[in-house]
Order: C-alpha cells, then structure tokens, then sequence
C-alpha cells in the first residue's frame, strides 16, 4: 500500500508540471498594436551628434522589426553608421499591462543600454528614459516621432540633457520598405 501511494504521488509529481505547461495562456494585449508601426525594413537618413561638444555628422540607420514570443514583444534589431563606426542596436519593445505602459530596452554593441517609456497620439509617439553609456555616464533622453498616415515615413528627434547640457542627438527622416503587417 505504501508502494502504490508514494508512486501516485511520484506521478503526479512528474506530471504536474506538463499540465502547467500546457495551460492556456492569455493573448496579446490589443494595446500591443500600436508597436506594429516598427514591424518591418525601415531605412532612415539624417544627423547625429554623440555629444553636445563633438561635431555633427552623418547617419545611416538600418532597422528591422518583427513581433517575438507568441506577439506579446516586438524585437528591433538595428545598424547605425556614422562618425567613422558602426553600432548594432537590439530592442525590446513591451506592453505593460499593470502599469498601463508601452516600454522598452535597448542594448548597443558598444555597451551602451536605454529604457524607455512611450507615449502614442495618432501619428506621433514620444518616448522617454535614460540612457546609460558604457564608462556609467548618465543621460536623460526624449526621442519624437512623426509617422506618416500610411506608416510607410518617418521622421524622428532624439534630445538628450546630460549634467544640466542639452542638445539634439539626432534628426532622422526615412521610410519603411513592407507595410505594416497587421498581425502577429
């Protein structure tokens, strides 16, 4: 007898996890949608200044989203080049539904990291954060964003304050090579 109760407790046991597993989950937030304007090819063209004492110069920004993990995230992974260099970008973007905010991470193949909130009104967003460089340093930051009605243009402007100095990181127009997908 005491066989049999400790193999039905072994089983269940064993078992139990793979009913978790197979769990229904609950959908992605609709409030997700909105992320759908950075699913796709973008190419965007402009100015970038590192600092509010180095000299501006040219970018060539490449982006790629696309919706991860069931549509619950959006996954953009990106290349900027300027100033001689070339920095690859990879960001997370997510709903929070408990604090009813749309967030993301950002991470930069020089060590460089952001979080961001965003704020959307029709044809704009606006996201804010910090930004942390790889020696530690510190900057607030504010990107805008202007898209087009049909989400195929875009421009944007990032504005950085670093100890109490202000000054326009970058100013970017570009265009988006797929429309926006619509799903997930």
């Amino acid at each position: 007898m005491r066989r049999i109760i400790l193999l039905v407790f072994a089983l269940g046991g064993c078992l139990l996890p793979l009913a978790w597993t197979q769990a229904p989950t609950a959908g992605p937030a609709p409030e997700l949608q909105k992320w759908d304007i950075l699913v796709g090819d973008w190419t965007l063209v402009g100015t970038a200044k590192d600092t509010p004492t180095e000299p501006e110069y040219k970018v060539d920004w490449r982006m790629h989203g696309r919706w991860i993990l069931g549509g619950h995230f959006v996954e953009v992974r990106s290349t900027w080049k300027g100033n001689g260099a070339e920095v690859s970008f990879l960001e997370i973007l997510s709903y929070d539904a408990v604090r009813k905010i749309h967030a993301y991470s950002g991470f930069a193949s020089d060590g460089g990291t952001w979080l961001m909130t965003t704020t959307f009104t029709p044809g704009t967003s606006i996201e804010t954060g910090t930004y942390t460089a790889p020696d530690g340093k510190t900057a607030a930051m504010r990107n805008t964003w202007i898209v087009s009605a049909d989400g195929m243009t875009m421009s944007g402007k990032e504005e950085m304050e670093q100890d109490g100095v202000r000054w326009t990181a970058f100013t970017v127009k570009g265009t988006k090579a797929k429309p926006p997908s619509g799903n997930r």
